[in-house]
């Protein structure tokens, strides 16, 4: 009975986060969001008093989201947020198009009746918020059911690996979202429903041009990124890394 008891107490301890993985969650959103802006030094002492924690957990958190590519270590100066710039946002629009364009093409081939019910519920889902205000809390609700298709899309894969890089790139690309989350509806027309339906019913139909369909949308994302210009992009000349507070 006390090995019992001892054992379920252990598997409670190694469930329950760490502190270290609570500030990697906590920091990874408030940098893919912006509230820590491209470029801004991250100062351990201020965000360890910010989270409530020792400056370690914040240290190893800034560690693993150097990994993914969101925090650069500069040597004997700390930690900074990644930049953002045109040449980085094309280059993960291209290998995040090859990437999860594979992730696709296997889904495709493996997925059951199970799945295609879980992308069905994933589209409708997104169909009832894809048009919206405008208001930060309306485009909250579509970055959710946004993210939940596009994985969805892609759950069938079985690889580990494509699945890992998958979702890096795709949480890399949404940064770029986010921070032009306002302007980004003055952007070029395009109509985002129609892109993703066809994109559904071509997946399910498992015809080889849905691939071919998710590269153009993301490219055409990538596009009207690009075109915030200078309001959107820290290497401009009007733009500046900002500090932490």
């Amino acid at each position: 009975m006390q090995d019992d008891a001892l054992s379920r107490s252990e598997a409670r301890s190694e469930a329950r986060p760490t502190e270290a993985s609570l500030a990697t969650q906590r920091l990874r959103e408030e940098i893919l969001t912006g509230v820590v802006a491209p470029g801004a030094k991250l100062k351990l002492v201020p965000l360890a008093k910010r989270y409530e924690i020792s400056r370690g957990p914040v240290r190893e958190a800034a560690s693993r989201l150097a990994a993914e590519g969101l925090v650069c270590i500069v040597d004997q100066r700390g930690f900074r947020v990644a930049p953002v710039s045109k040449e980085d946002l094309l280059d993960v629009t291209r290998t995040r198009q090859q990437i999860e364009g594979l992730a696709l093409k296997a889904s495709m081939a493996q997925g059951d009746l199970a799945w295609e019910g879980q992308l069905m519920a994933a589209w409708h889902m997104l169909d009832q918020v894809t048009e919206h205000d405008g208001s930060a809390q309306a485009r909250q609700r579509f970055t959710a059911h946004h993210e939940a298709f596009h994985s969805a899309l892609v759950a069938a894969c079985t690889s580990t690996y494509l699945m890992d890089f998958r979702a890096r790139l795709y949480a890399l690309s949404e940064r770029y979202r986010h921070l032009a989350a306002e302007r980004y509806a003055l952007g070029r027309a395009r109509d985002v429903r129609a892109e993703h339906k066809a994109l559904l019913q071509a997946t399910l139909a498992r015809e080889e041009r849905a691939c071919q369909l998710l590269s153009e949308h993301l490219g055409e994302t990538a596009d009207t990124l690009l075109e915030q210009g200078p309001g959107l992009f820290a290497d401009q000349p009007s733009a500046r890394p900002q500090e932490q507070k």
